[in-house]
């Protein structure tokens, strides 16, 4: 069984890791004065390293003794190299178009350069990676370049040794010379790495990378935590590790298992497993009567994370660095059904919608005549040209054509101001201003749909300005399908209104689309505001240095307010020709396809 199997493996002979473990963490505290994360990994096959992944150190499950050197010394000598590549490997080395045996033979250097600094500090570790360089292995090597790297290791540690090779014994004399001044740069690595490499090359004596993996340093790491095979942040993912034992774990549990453990219902942000039932499971407490389930009581849905954007002060006219945070929801879905019905409810405008598609969907290729340099004669307009002249009249010289291919090339984001002023009850109706929002946003997106543009529907709402709340209902990449809808559906309204932070976040996912031209369609219903800024004027500024900044970018900003008194500000927010007031907020579902249409002819 699988429980033997784990006895039979701790049970075997040789130092185990289990018994060692508290020694070696005791052992590098007294060294860096920090903690190192160890972990045992299963070296039950041949050419096993130990390697360091995301800053855990990984050492084997048991190791033997080296022709008299004891297991625990070995440890030892593994543990402090794999910590003084954490230690003293500031940066990455660039892994880019380099071979296999090439990684391997600047790793080799590597691992010199970070083992010369750790003797700086601590000089007994020389004796201690000494040893084990020195121990006279039993079996014979296979190919004749793996002893003369082995040997040149042992140089590069102990300046006293010598190579049978006078190449090797000069850039190890280098080596020995240069270090002292050029320790802290792996660069150093890099560049005396591939001339090693070339010295065996031009030579053809590189072994192969099964023979040089299996260099007999017993003690030496794999090197992968020095290469940087991909765009990789050293200070992010270092300065705070989470051990893997203290992560947060989300399970999809069973709605019995759900049943057997609601008493945790109390658990904090900071438990260890969060638990999602993957049926709607109702809580039996209240008698069949419980109109919310387990996950929508409990659950809290996952936040991106943070995205910093300055904001303009006016007052003194700079930037305030990273002064807002956007954090990107996830939209709560509604019945997709109510947005079918909103097309049933607006027949008319959906017949405009149709007319409009028409309009302004792509005519392909078409041919533009009475051109005077144009691509092809036109054949009828050449005709009537040389009538004019047999009949001594003045001819058209505009006789060509030219084929012109009609296309859009536009992607638009849609904008929607989801603050609590939109809970708001229309006078005479009653219907709020989230509904005529939401009834306006699915006109419109259907209409671009039929049309053929990309185009993303996303809100926002802000509770300060280290919490700026955004949604994307729809995507770019996404159909507007009914994942899409029952996202639009179920949009709320809430908070206030912090619009540059948000202009400038739409803005960011609207960059990324290959259209040459791109508009910010924004919908709201007053003026930017929020709960930590008294000064009304700050955030109308910060809002019209976000148009421009956006204008300077090449996204067009366009503002459909609901406000009526908007007249004292949208305009030097937006423009003279960027903004539109409706007055009488039922017309906006009506409104807003035809502004579209204008707006993009």
């Amino acid at each position: 069984t699988a429980d033997s199997k784990k006895m039979l493996q701790k049970e075997r002979r040789g130092t185990l890791f289990i018994d060692t473990q508290r020694k070696l963490n005791f052992y590098l505290r007294a060294l860096w004065g920090r903690d190192f994360f160890l972990r045992p990994t299963a070296a039950d096959y041949e050419g096993f390293k130990p390697y360091i992944d995301h800053f855990v150190m990984h050492l084997p499950d048991a190791v033997d003794d080296i022709e008299g050197v004891s297991g625990l010394a070995l440890y030892r000598a593994q543990a402090a190299h794999l910590a003084a590549h954490i230690q003293y490997t500031r940066a990455p080395i660039s892994a880019e178009q380099l071979s296999p045996a090439q990684l391997f033979f600047i790793g080799l250097v590597e691992d010199a350069r970070v083992e010369y600094l750790a003797i700086q500090d601590f000089p007994g570790l020389q004796k201690l990676w000494g040893n084990l360089l020195n121990v006279e292995q039993s079996q014979n090597v296979e190919h004749a370049g793996l002893l003369k790297l082995e040997q040149f290791a042992r140089c590069l540690h102990d300046a006293s040794l010598k190579n049978d090779d006078e190449q090797l014994d000069a850039l190890a004399v280098r080596f020995h010379e240069n270090i002292a001044t050029q320790s802290q740069n792996n660069q150093f690595s890099w560049d005396l790495g591939m001339e090693l490499f070339h010295v065996f090359a031009e030579k053809r004596e590189v072994p192969s990378l099964r023979i040089l993996e299996s260099i007999r340093l017993p003690y030496r790491d794999d090197n992968r935590f020095v290469w940087e095979f991909e765009e990789f942040d050293f200070l992010a993912h270092g300065a705070e590790y989470i051990p893997a034992s203290q992560r947060q774990v989300r399970r999809y549990v069973s709605a019995v298992e759900m049943a057997n453990e609601v008493d945790c219902e109390l658990a904090g942000d900071d438990a260890q497993e969060i638990w999602i039932c993957s049926t709607k499971f109702m809580p039996y407490e209240d008698a069949g009567e419980a109109t919310v389930s387990f996950n929508e009581m409990w659950g809290k849905d996952p936040v991106s994370e943070p995205y910093h954007y300055q904001e303009w002060d006016y007052q003194v006219q700079l930037y305030r660095p990273d002064w807002s945070t956007v954090y990107e929801y996830r939209p709560k879905k509604g019945d997709p059904d109510d947005i079918d019905n909103i097309l049933q409810e607006y027949k008319p405008v959906a017949h405009r919608i149709r007319q409009i598609i028409d309009l302004l969907s792509p005519a392909g290729v078409q041919r533009v005549r009475n051109m005077e340099d144009g691509d092809e004669i036109d054949i009828n307009a050449a005709v009537d040209a040389m009538i004019a002249i047999r009949m001594g009249e003045q001819p058209n010289t505009r006789i060509t054509m030219r084929n012109v291919i009609k296309n859009r090339d536009l992607a638009v984001t849609v904008l929607l101001d989801l603050s609590e002023s939109t809970n708001d009850v229309i006078e005479g109706s009653d219907k709020t201003v989230l509904d005529l929002t939401r009834e306006a946003a699915t006109l419109v997106a259907t209409a671009i749909n039929g049309i053929g543009d990309p185009f993303a529907i996303h809100g926002f709402a802000s509770d300060g300005r280290h919490d700026v709340q955004y949604f994307r209902f729809k995507n770019f990449n996404q159909p507007f399908d009914d994942e899409a809808k029952s996202r639009l559906a179920g949009m709320k309204g809430g908070l206030s209104t912090r619009m540059g932070a948000a202009m400038r976040h739409a803005a960011q996912h609207l960059l990324k689309q290959p259209e040459r031209r791109k508009l910010l369609l924004l919908v709201t219903d007053g003026e930017p505001s929020d709960i930590d800024e008294r000064d009304p004027q700050h955030l109308r500024h910060d809002t019209r240095k976000a148009v421009d900044e956006l204008w300077s970018r090449g996204v067009m900003t366009y503002c459909l307010t609901l406000d009526a008194n908007a007249d004292s500000y949208v305009k030097r927010i937006f423009g003279e020709n960027n903004y539109t007031i409706i007055d009488h907020v039922d017309r906006l579902p009506e409104k807003l396809p035809t502004l579209f249409a204008s707006l993009t002819r």
